[in-house]
């Protein structure tokens, strides 16, 4: 009998922007699973019955070589208010341990820290 394989535990991903309800580009929602160079940002875009997202590199995201934020991410980032957390992001890829400072940063502008959310390992 084959051993069954066991699935990989989820990621931990930090909710970073969840806009109300309205026309496209609302609601967005942007999660962020940090870890250095390697990170993942999730997005959801559009009204719950009619989403659509997906799993993002934060080498996709960034612009390596003019460490700023991609242009085809603009409307979200805008719609989400998420400017803020592109030097982060810049620094994560640059593969520092940002995470902390991140939620202090979310910490100051919300009043809270952010929510979590866990989604599967994604499979390459």
């Amino acid at each position: 009998m084959a051993k069954k394989k066991r699935a990989p535990a989820p990621l931990r991903f930090l909710v970073l922007a969840r806009t109300p309800s309205g026309s496209y580009p609302h609601p967005v929602e942007v999660g962020l699973y940090p870890d250095g160079a390697k990170s993942i940002l999730a997005f959801s875009i559009g009204p719950h019955v009619v989403n659509a997202g997906g799993l993002v590199a934060l080498s996709t995201l960034i612009d390596g070589t003019r460490g700023e934020l991609s242009p085809l991410f603009n409307t979200e980032f805008d719609a989400a208010e998420l400017h803020w957390v592109v030097p982060f992001l810049v620094r994560l890829q640059a593969g520092e341990d940002v995470e902390d400072e991140i939620v202090a940063a979310y910490r100051e502008l919300h009043g809270a820290a952010p929510e979590t959310m866990r989604i599967a390992r994604p499979r390459y």
